[in-house]
Protein backbone atom coordinates (compact mmCIF):
# COMPACT_ATOMS: atom_id res chain seq x y z
CA UNK A 1 0.00 0.00 0.00
CA UNK A 2 2.76 2.19 0.92
CA UNK A 3 4.77 1.95 -2.50
CA UNK A 4 1.29 2.48 -4.45
CA UNK A 5 0.74 5.82 -2.27
CA UNK A 6 4.33 6.81 -3.22
CA UNK A 7 4.03 5.68 -6.76
CA UNK A 8 0.80 7.67 -7.39
CA UNK A 9 2.33 10.71 -5.39
CA UNK A 10 5.26 11.15 -7.78
CA UNK A 11 3.04 10.66 -10.64
CA UNK A 12 1.48 13.97 -9.27
CA UNK A 13 4.87 15.57 -9.28
CA UNK A 14 5.30 14.79 -13.53
CA UNK A 15 2.53 16.86 -14.32
CA UNK A 16 3.88 20.28 -13.32
CA UNK A 17 3.61 22.63 -15.41
CA UNK A 18 6.60 23.10 -18.07
CA UNK A 19 9.40 25.81 -17.56
CA UNK A 20 12.17 26.39 -19.50
CA UNK A 21 14.68 29.38 -20.32
CA UNK A 22 16.34 30.92 -23.12
CA UNK A 23 13.58 33.81 -23.41
CA UNK A 24 14.82 36.78 -25.68
CA UNK A 25 13.69 39.49 -23.06
CA UNK A 26 15.63 39.60 -19.64
CA UNK A 27 13.54 42.19 -18.68
CA UNK A 28 10.44 41.20 -15.82
CA UNK A 29 8.09 43.50 -13.80
CA UNK A 30 6.10 42.83 -10.81
CA UNK A 31 2.84 44.61 -10.20
CA UNK A 32 1.01 44.26 -6.88
CA UNK A 33 0.00 44.98 -4.00
CA UNK A 34 0.49 44.67 -0.38
CA UNK A 35 -1.66 44.20 2.94
CA UNK A 36 0.00 46.11 4.99
CA UNK A 37 0.47 50.07 6.09
CA UNK A 38 0.53 52.80 3.11
CA UNK A 39 3.90 53.76 1.94
CA UNK A 40 5.81 51.03 4.01
CA UNK A 41 9.20 50.21 2.35
CA UNK A 42 10.58 47.23 1.23
CA UNK A 43 14.32 46.23 0.25
CA UNK A 44 14.70 43.75 -2.75
CA UNK A 45 16.69 41.19 -3.39
CA UNK A 46 17.97 38.75 -5.83
CA UNK A 47 20.25 37.26 -8.26
CA UNK A 48 21.11 38.12 -12.22
CA UNK A 49 23.39 35.51 -12.62
CA UNK A 50 26.44 35.89 -10.25
CA UNK A 51 25.43 39.15 -9.14
CA UNK A 52 23.64 40.06 -5.95
CA UNK A 53 20.94 42.39 -6.87
CA UNK A 54 19.94 44.82 -4.13
CA UNK A 55 17.36 47.24 -4.96
CA UNK A 56 14.28 49.02 -2.89
CA UNK A 57 10.42 49.62 -3.02
CA UNK A 58 7.84 51.55 -1.74
CA UNK A 59 4.46 50.92 -1.52
CA UNK A 60 2.21 53.77 -2.35
CA UNK A 61 -0.55 55.47 -0.50
CA UNK A 62 -3.08 52.44 -1.83
CA UNK A 63 0.05 50.23 -0.99
CA UNK A 64 0.41 49.27 -4.91
CA UNK A 65 3.73 48.90 -6.36
CA UNK A 66 5.61 48.38 -9.66
CA UNK A 67 9.23 46.50 -9.84
CA UNK A 68 10.93 46.08 -12.60
CA UNK A 69 14.59 44.21 -12.77
CA UNK A 70 16.33 42.31 -15.55
CA UNK A 71 17.87 38.74 -15.13
CA UNK A 72 19.59 36.28 -17.09
CA UNK A 73 18.01 33.41 -15.73
CA UNK A 74 15.16 32.52 -13.90
CA UNK A 75 15.67 33.83 -9.74
CA UNK A 76 14.03 33.97 -6.56
CA UNK A 77 13.29 37.38 -5.75
CA UNK A 78 12.94 38.43 -1.75
CA UNK A 79 11.12 40.84 -0.08
CA UNK A 80 12.81 41.92 3.41
CA UNK A 81 12.18 44.18 6.34
CA UNK A 82 13.73 45.25 9.35
CA UNK A 83 13.69 42.22 11.95
CA UNK A 84 12.76 44.30 14.93
CA UNK A 85 10.04 41.49 15.98
CA UNK A 86 12.11 38.21 15.76
CA UNK A 87 14.87 37.53 18.58
CA UNK A 88 15.71 34.40 17.64
CA UNK A 89 16.85 35.82 14.42
CA UNK A 90 20.36 38.43 13.52
CA UNK A 91 19.64 39.02 9.82
CA UNK A 92 16.61 41.06 8.79
CA UNK A 93 12.96 38.97 7.78
CA UNK A 94 12.74 37.69 4.21
CA UNK A 95 8.41 38.34 3.91
CA UNK A 96 7.70 37.29 0.86
CA UNK A 97 9.96 34.56 -1.94
CA UNK A 98 9.38 33.84 -4.78
CA UNK A 99 10.51 33.09 -8.71
CA UNK A 100 10.78 34.63 -11.56
CA UNK A 101 11.78 34.67 -14.83
CA UNK A 102 13.14 36.61 -18.11
CA UNK A 103 10.47 38.09 -19.71
CA UNK A 104 8.06 37.25 -16.57
CA UNK A 105 5.08 40.25 -16.55
CA UNK A 106 3.60 39.32 -13.02
CA UNK A 107 0.18 40.16 -10.76
CA UNK A 108 1.76 39.87 -6.98
CA UNK A 109 -1.10 40.42 -3.71
CA UNK A 110 1.22 39.51 -0.39
CA UNK A 111 -1.10 38.72 1.78
CA UNK A 112 -1.09 39.20 6.48
CA UNK A 113 -0.72 36.45 7.98
CA UNK A 114 3.00 35.56 6.84
CA UNK A 115 3.95 35.96 10.87
CA UNK A 116 2.17 33.66 13.83
CA UNK A 117 3.20 32.65 17.03
CA UNK A 118 4.25 34.16 20.21
CA UNK A 119 7.43 35.89 20.35
CA UNK A 120 9.90 33.18 21.50
CA UNK A 121 8.75 30.49 19.08
CA UNK A 122 7.70 32.75 15.77
CA UNK A 123 6.92 30.97 12.63
CA UNK A 124 7.37 32.96 9.55
CA UNK A 125 5.20 31.55 6.06
CA UNK A 126 7.09 33.38 3.20
CA UNK A 127 4.19 31.70 0.93
CA UNK A 128 1.70 34.09 1.87
CA UNK A 129 0.91 35.45 -1.26
CA UNK A 130 -0.60 35.31 -4.39
CA UNK A 131 0.77 35.25 -8.01
CA UNK A 132 -0.34 35.29 -11.58
CA UNK A 133 2.45 34.89 -14.05
CA UNK A 134 5.23 32.90 -12.88
CA UNK A 135 4.93 29.09 -13.89
CA UNK A 136 8.13 28.28 -12.23
CA UNK A 137 6.63 29.71 -9.48
CA UNK A 138 3.60 27.11 -9.71
CA UNK A 139 6.78 24.23 -10.56
CA UNK A 140 8.24 24.87 -7.11
CA UNK A 141 4.79 25.56 -5.24
CA UNK A 142 3.98 21.89 -6.76
CA UNK A 143 7.10 19.83 -6.06
CA UNK A 144 7.10 21.17 -2.43
CA UNK A 145 3.74 20.77 -1.71
CA UNK A 146 4.07 16.88 -3.15
CA UNK A 147 7.04 16.13 -1.94
CA UNK A 148 5.54 16.51 1.61
CA UNK A 149 2.46 14.59 0.78
CA UNK A 150 4.64 11.42 0.04
CA UNK A 151 7.05 12.10 3.39
CA UNK A 152 3.40 11.88 5.14
CA UNK A 153 2.14 9.05 3.54
CA UNK A 154 5.75 7.42 4.23
CA UNK A 155 6.81 8.84 7.78
CA UNK A 156 7.07 5.50 8.69
CA UNK A 157 9.79 4.77 6.36
CA UNK A 158 13.25 4.31 7.99
CA UNK A 159 15.30 5.66 5.30
CA UNK A 160 13.96 8.78 4.29
CA UNK A 161 17.48 10.25 2.35
CA UNK A 162 16.60 7.67 0.18
CA UNK A 163 13.07 8.56 -0.13
CA UNK A 164 14.09 11.94 -0.91
CA UNK A 165 16.44 10.90 -3.44
CA UNK A 166 13.66 8.72 -5.07
CA UNK A 167 11.45 11.90 -5.64
CA UNK A 168 14.03 14.27 -6.48
CA UNK A 169 15.40 11.77 -9.40
CA UNK A 170 11.86 11.16 -10.78
CA UNK A 171 11.45 14.99 -10.56
CA UNK A 172 14.55 15.27 -12.48
CA UNK A 173 14.48 12.80 -15.43
CA UNK A 174 10.91 13.84 -15.91
CA UNK A 175 11.23 17.62 -15.96
CA UNK A 176 14.54 17.95 -18.12
CA UNK A 177 13.66 21.55 -19.77
CA UNK A 178 12.28 22.56 -16.22
CA UNK A 179 14.37 25.37 -14.66
CA UNK A 180 13.70 24.14 -11.98
CA UNK A 181 14.78 20.53 -11.86
CA UNK A 182 18.48 22.44 -12.19
CA UNK A 183 17.98 24.59 -9.02
CA UNK A 184 16.87 21.55 -7.10
CA UNK A 185 20.48 19.68 -7.98
CA UNK A 186 22.03 22.42 -7.46
CA UNK A 187 21.06 23.08 -4.33
CA UNK A 188 21.13 19.33 -3.27
CA UNK A 189 24.26 18.42 -4.31
CA UNK A 190 26.23 19.12 -0.75
CA UNK A 191 24.48 15.95 0.09
CA UNK A 192 24.53 14.72 -3.04
CA UNK A 193 28.25 14.72 -3.77
CA UNK A 194 28.66 11.64 -1.77
CA UNK A 195 27.05 9.71 -5.03
CA UNK A 196 28.63 11.02 -7.98
CA UNK A 197 26.84 8.80 -9.80
CA UNK A 198 24.00 9.95 -9.23
CA UNK A 199 24.86 13.11 -9.44
CA UNK A 200 25.98 12.76 -13.17
CA UNK A 201 22.95 10.74 -14.06
CA UNK A 202 20.40 13.46 -13.04
CA UNK A 203 22.94 16.46 -14.49
CA UNK A 204 23.24 14.65 -18.27
CA UNK A 205 19.29 14.05 -17.57
CA UNK A 206 18.81 18.19 -18.05
CA UNK A 207 18.74 19.75 -21.01
CA UNK A 208 21.27 21.47 -23.04
CA UNK A 209 19.90 24.65 -22.81
CA UNK A 210 20.11 24.17 -18.95
CA UNK A 211 23.35 22.88 -18.70
CA UNK A 212 24.35 25.61 -20.91
CA UNK A 213 23.10 28.35 -18.71
CA UNK A 214 24.74 30.13 -15.95
CA UNK A 215 23.77 28.17 -12.81
CA UNK A 216 24.13 24.62 -15.45
CA UNK A 217 27.39 25.82 -16.05
CA UNK A 218 28.23 26.79 -12.36
CA UNK A 219 26.82 22.98 -11.14
CA UNK A 220 28.78 21.50 -13.76
CA UNK A 221 32.32 23.38 -11.99
CA UNK A 222 31.36 21.99 -9.05
CA UNK A 223 31.09 18.64 -9.80
CA UNK A 224 34.24 18.54 -11.73
CA UNK A 225 35.94 19.87 -8.69
CA UNK A 226 34.44 18.09 -5.78
CA UNK A 227 36.93 14.77 -6.15
CA UNK A 228 39.55 17.28 -6.35
CA UNK A 229 38.98 19.20 -2.73
CA UNK A 230 40.85 16.75 -0.73
CA UNK A 231 44.23 16.08 0.53
CA UNK A 232 46.61 14.82 -1.83
CA UNK A 233 44.76 16.23 -4.78
CA UNK A 234 45.84 19.03 -7.05
CA UNK A 235 43.57 22.15 -6.22
CA UNK A 236 41.22 23.15 -8.90
CA UNK A 237 43.24 26.04 -10.85
CA UNK A 238 41.07 29.16 -10.52
CA UNK A 239 41.54 33.09 -11.84
CA UNK A 240 40.73 36.50 -10.15
CA UNK A 241 41.16 40.06 -10.23
CA UNK A 242 43.71 41.79 -7.94
CA UNK A 243 43.85 45.17 -6.36
CA UNK A 244 44.73 47.10 -9.63
CA UNK A 245 42.54 45.14 -11.69
CA UNK A 246 45.22 42.53 -13.29
CA UNK A 247 44.19 38.66 -13.43
CA UNK A 248 45.93 36.19 -11.07
CA UNK A 249 46.28 32.21 -11.92
CA UNK A 250 46.91 29.79 -8.96
CA UNK A 251 49.14 28.54 -11.72
CA UNK A 252 51.56 31.30 -11.06
CA UNK A 253 52.36 30.48 -7.98
CA UNK A 254 53.61 26.69 -9.21
CA UNK A 255 57.27 25.95 -7.40
CA UNK A 256 55.83 27.35 -4.33
CA UNK A 257 53.93 26.43 -1.16
CA UNK A 258 51.24 28.42 -0.84
CA UNK A 259 48.06 29.38 1.37
CA UNK A 260 45.41 30.24 -0.23
CA UNK A 261 42.98 32.14 2.79
CA UNK A 262 39.81 32.71 2.05
CA UNK A 263 38.27 35.92 3.95
CA UNK A 264 35.82 38.43 4.04
CA UNK A 265 36.49 42.72 5.47
CA UNK A 266 33.60 42.00 7.86
CA UNK A 267 35.03 38.46 9.50
CA UNK A 268 36.28 39.25 12.48
CA UNK A 269 38.17 36.09 13.40
CA UNK A 270 39.74 36.09 9.74
CA UNK A 271 41.44 39.18 10.46
CA UNK A 272 42.43 38.24 14.22
CA UNK A 273 44.64 35.71 12.34
CA UNK A 274 46.78 38.47 10.28
CA UNK A 275 48.64 39.54 12.59
CA UNK A 276 50.46 36.06 13.28
CA UNK A 277 49.75 35.04 9.06
CA UNK A 278 52.09 38.46 8.61
CA UNK A 279 54.39 37.20 10.91
CA UNK A 280 54.61 33.57 9.54
CA UNK A 281 55.13 35.45 5.99
CA UNK A 282 57.39 37.79 6.97
CA UNK A 283 60.10 34.78 8.22
CA UNK A 284 59.20 32.46 5.46
CA UNK A 285 58.51 33.95 1.74
CA UNK A 286 62.20 33.74 1.79
CA UNK A 287 61.57 29.84 1.08
CA UNK A 288 59.60 30.09 -1.08
CA UNK A 289 56.32 30.94 0.90
CA UNK A 290 53.42 32.89 -0.75
CA UNK A 291 49.83 33.71 0.48
CA UNK A 292 47.10 33.90 -2.02
CA UNK A 293 44.07 35.54 -0.24
CA UNK A 294 40.92 35.70 -1.53
CA UNK A 295 38.18 38.04 -0.40
CA UNK A 296 34.42 37.50 -0.48
CA UNK A 297 33.58 40.44 0.10
CA UNK A 298 30.49 42.15 -2.00
CA UNK A 299 31.60 45.48 -1.44
CA UNK A 300 35.08 46.34 -3.44
CA UNK A 301 35.51 49.35 -1.57
CA UNK A 302 35.41 47.41 1.81
CA UNK A 303 38.00 44.63 0.95
CA UNK A 304 40.26 47.87 0.04
CA UNK A 305 40.19 49.28 2.90
CA UNK A 306 40.88 46.42 4.73
CA UNK A 307 43.96 45.26 3.15
CA UNK A 308 45.48 48.59 3.58
CA UNK A 309 44.03 48.95 7.47
CA UNK A 310 45.53 45.58 7.91
CA UNK A 311 48.42 45.98 6.17
CA UNK A 312 48.23 42.77 3.82
CA UNK A 313 51.31 42.62 1.73
CA UNK A 314 50.75 39.47 0.23
CA UNK A 315 48.98 38.90 -3.12
CA UNK A 316 44.96 39.38 -2.76
CA UNK A 317 42.16 39.18 -5.12
CA UNK A 318 38.58 39.25 -4.64
CA UNK A 319 35.56 37.27 -5.42
CA UNK A 320 33.11 39.09 -5.35
CA UNK A 321 29.36 37.76 -4.21
CA UNK A 322 30.10 37.17 -0.62
CA UNK A 323 28.34 33.72 -0.37
CA UNK A 324 26.91 33.25 -3.72
CA UNK A 325 30.30 34.20 -5.16
CA UNK A 326 31.50 31.29 -7.91
CA UNK A 327 34.80 30.30 -6.05
CA UNK A 328 33.29 29.83 -2.81
CA UNK A 329 30.74 28.17 -4.42
CA UNK A 330 32.67 25.88 -6.51
CA UNK A 331 34.64 24.77 -3.59
CA UNK A 332 31.89 24.33 -1.81
CA UNK A 333 33.04 26.59 1.33
CA UNK A 334 31.13 26.20 4.09
CA UNK A 335 32.02 30.03 5.79
CA UNK A 336 35.40 31.68 6.48
CA UNK A 337 38.00 31.65 7.12
CA UNK A 338 38.84 28.81 5.31
CA UNK A 339 42.31 27.69 3.56
CA UNK A 340 44.23 25.44 1.53
CA UNK A 341 48.09 24.57 2.47
CA UNK A 342 49.37 23.72 -1.43
CA UNK A 343 53.32 22.39 -2.08
CA UNK A 344 55.36 23.66 -4.97
CA UNK A 345 52.97 20.86 -7.25
CA UNK A 346 49.76 22.75 -6.51
CA UNK A 347 48.79 19.64 -4.30
CA UNK A 348 46.47 20.12 -1.34
CA UNK A 349 49.20 19.31 2.19
CA UNK A 350 46.47 20.32 4.92
CA UNK A 351 43.22 22.45 5.20
CA UNK A 352 41.75 25.05 7.48
CA UNK A 353 45.44 25.10 9.37
CA UNK A 354 45.10 28.59 12.48
CA UNK A 355 47.79 29.46 14.54
CA UNK A 356 50.75 27.12 15.31
CA UNK A 357 49.17 24.77 13.15
CA UNK A 358 49.98 26.47 10.08
CA UNK A 359 53.66 26.99 11.62
CA UNK A 360 54.25 23.13 12.38
CA UNK A 361 52.89 21.71 8.98
CA UNK A 362 54.92 24.50 7.20
CA UNK A 363 57.96 23.70 8.77
CA UNK A 364 57.81 19.90 8.08
CA UNK A 365 56.71 20.71 4.39
CA UNK A 366 59.93 22.75 3.87
CA UNK A 367 61.96 20.13 5.95
CA UNK A 368 60.88 17.14 3.73
CA UNK A 369 62.10 19.24 0.61
CA UNK A 370 65.02 19.86 1.28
Amino acid sequence: MRKSTLLLAIISLLSIPLVIIGQSNSNFTIQGKIDTVPNAEYRIIYKNNEKVIHDSLQLSADRTFTFSGNIGEPTRINFIIDNDFNPRLVKDQIVYSFWVSPGDRLDFHGLTGWLSGPRENLNIDKNKYKLNGSALDKSAIAYNENRRAVYLANKDQKNTTELGDSILSKFIQSNPNNFYSLDLLNRSFPSLKGQPALVNTLYNALSNELKNSYTGKLLNKKIMAHPHLIIGKDLPTFELSNAEGDLVNLEDFRGKYVLVDFWASWCGPCREEFPYLRSLYNEYKSKKFEILAVSIDESRADWLSAIDNDKLSWTNVLDTGGFSGELYQVFGLKGVPDNFLLDKEGKIVARNLRGSQLKTVLDKLILQNK
